[in-house]
């Protein structure tokens, strides 16, 4: 009788340990597992192909790539590095995301023509709050790139 309690004792001991330092919990704890990406492309949609100062308009200056993950607790980290359109690390770049207010970027980050890779976490928002809004880029208070931020799908798996 002895034995069969001990053996109970380690397995309890054993389940809680591995589902608390595993995270692996059986029960469903969020209605989405975290981890869907969006991303926002500045620039030609092929970076093998020449950026050539002719195919850029007025409002099209900038190049590079901001990607958008979604962490856990309602957490987006925010990556990317831009390679064209900062001219000048002495001019005031902004960016801005449809419905929000413009923040500056840090003129340490330019290194013109472009800037050092960044990232940074928002906080308490969600992937919902970026994907399908337009990420803007200013300088001195002109737009010098648009681009529309799009949820990277995952194809389907053939066996679900």
């Amino acid at each position: 009788m002895n034995q069969k309690i001990t053996f109970a004792t380690i397995l309890v001991a054993f389940s809680v340990f591995f589902i608390c330092f595993t995270n692996a919990s059986p029960i469903g704890l969020s209605p989405r597992s975290p981890g869907e990406i969006a991303y926002a492309d500045f620039g030609p949609s092929d970076f093998t192909e020449p950026f050539f100062e002719d195919k850029r308009s007025d409002t099209d200056i900038v190049c590079g790539k901001v990607m958008f993950f979604e962490l856990r607790c309602e957490v987006v980290r925010i990556t990317g590095q831009f390679f064209g359109g900062f001219s000048d690390r002495t001019n005031k770049y902004e960016y801005q995301i449809s419905g929000a207010e413009k923040k500056l970027i840090d003129s340490d980050l330019i290194y013109p023509p472009g800037t050092a890779p960044f990232q940074f976490d928002v906080k308490n928002k969600t992937m919902q709050d970026f994907c399908g809004k337009n990420l803007t880029i200013f300088c001195d208070d002109n737009v010098i790139g648009t681009s529309l931020i799009k949820q990277l799908v995952e194809p389907e798996s053939e066996h679900e």
